[in-house]
């Protein structure tokens, strides 16, 4: 039986990460919302793969800025062997994936990450399909929980006001 009482660990893919910050919940309008978010990476429950926090520091000025402040890079879990294996099979999978282009380079490795750590993989992405991989569409086939970022708010029973 699954224990119940175990918290959800969250695999933010940069387009979930966008969405938190520059989207719906801008620091400035939401800082308790961003304590929270905080408190989750101190506790080891907010991880990124190494890729995608690469795309972070690429990314506009509010992501670019928040990854850069203090202690915030204790999320990164690096590209190790297992990730590289398992994200190596995950293209081999969905081999339209990595023709997309560059845009989806972090991609297979959040995939990897979250399933390695048995995390609910966070993005800002919808659907796909066989023909158009996106991380919600391999997720599902994988087995590996995916949500959006209002999906940890939620989840984790945040109320402001």
């Amino acid at each position: 039986m699954a224990d119940s009482t175990k918290k959800s660990t969250y695999c933010f893919d940069t387009s979930g990460m966008i969405d938190g910050i520059e989207r719906f919940y801008p620091i400035r309008n939401f800082p308790a919302l961003w304590e929270k978010i905080d408190g989750l990476i101190e506790e080891g429950r907010l991880i990124v793969s190494e890729e995608a926090w690469n795309e972070f520091g690429d990314a506009d000025a509010p992501l670019k800025e928040w990854a850069k402040e203090a202690n915030r890079e204790k999320c990164v879990r690096p590209t190790d062997d297992a990730v590289a294996a398992l994200a190596g099979q995950i293209v081999n999978r969905f081999p339209k994936w990595a023709a997309q282009g560059t845009k989806n380079n972090a991609d297979p490795f959040v995939v990897a990450v979250g399933e390695l750590h048995e995390c609910t993989v966070i993005s800002g992405e919808k659907n796909g399909g066989e023909g158009n991989p996106k991380i919600p569409y391999v997720c599902l086939v994988r087995g590996v929980v995916h949500g959006r970022f209002v999906d940890v708010v939620t989840s984790e029973g945040w109320v402001f006001g």
